[in-house]
């Protein structure tokens, strides 16, 4: 087996792990964190297809943007 297959197992592992956890987290803060860790796994996936740009992409715009937005409106919620 070689590290790229491995690097996949680990990731793909990551994700689904994560993505489950997001689903049956109980507290929206935690699941906001499982979906930022899960969306880092998918820019790694990216990464080992050797499509950078994408992986930027997806770290800029979802993990940068989309999940502080949502854990920016859970703390404007709780308080």
């Amino acid at each position: 087996m070689s590290g790229t297959a491995i690097a996949f197992y680990v990731l793909s592992a990551m994700i689904l792990t994560f993505g489950v956890m997001t689903v049956f987290s109980r507290m929206i803060f935690r699941a906001a964190i499982y979906l930022l860790l899960s969306l880092i796994g998918v820019a790694g996936i990216y990464l080992l297809m050797e499509m950078e740009f994408v992986a930027a992409l997806q770290i800029i715009v979802y993990v940068g943007g989309i999940v502080v937005l949502i854990i920016f409106s859970i703390f404007l919620l709780v308080a």
